[in-house]
């Protein structure tokens, strides 16, 4: 692994097992629940985490890897009670799939990769797709901080 990515790397490996302990013992039902209607509900965000891990794949040079949820929150679009979201232990299982994935594209990503520039410049402002990963992993924080 090249240095640059260890200490994201580091987060994200204490990511996998937050983020399966935060889902523990939730029903579907409690998944759809919203706090308020300005929260989103855990399915939503538990949904919208894996598509982060999904793009970060990209930007760590795994393009061959599709993202199952672009449509769903293609052009940053927010939370929609018609629209169905994936069940929370199907949600599971995609994010240690795809913790698979990220584990072993940090091992693989070189400092080249990283020093690319990406499709997208993330609010982090760093046009480089070390910066936009490191953007994803912010907000992947962020997003595992409201599931909490």
């Amino acid at each position: 692994m090249i240095p640059s990515i260890i200490g994201l790397a580091s987060i994200l490996k204490l990511n996998d097992r937050l983020f399966i302990n935060a889902l523990e013992n939730i029903i579907q039902e409690q998944a759809k629940e919203r706090l308020s209607e300005h929260n989103n509900p855990i399915n939503w965000l538990s949904n919208h985490i894996v598509w982060g891990r999904y793009e970060m794949l990209k930007l760590l040079g795994r393009s061959n890897e599709i993202n199952p949820y672009t449509e769903l929150f293609k052009n940053f679009k927010p939370y929609d009670e018609d629209i169905v979201l994936n069940q929370i232990e199907y949600i599971k299982e995609e994010w240690n799939k795809v913790g698979l994935l990220i584990n072993d594209a940090l091992e693989t990503v070189t400092e080249e990769q990283l020093a690319e520039e990406p499709k997208s410049v993330t609010p982090i402002g760093v046009p480089t797709k070390f910066g936009s990963f490191s953007f994803l992993v912010w907000h992947e924080n962020y997003h595992l901080g409201q599931l909490e």
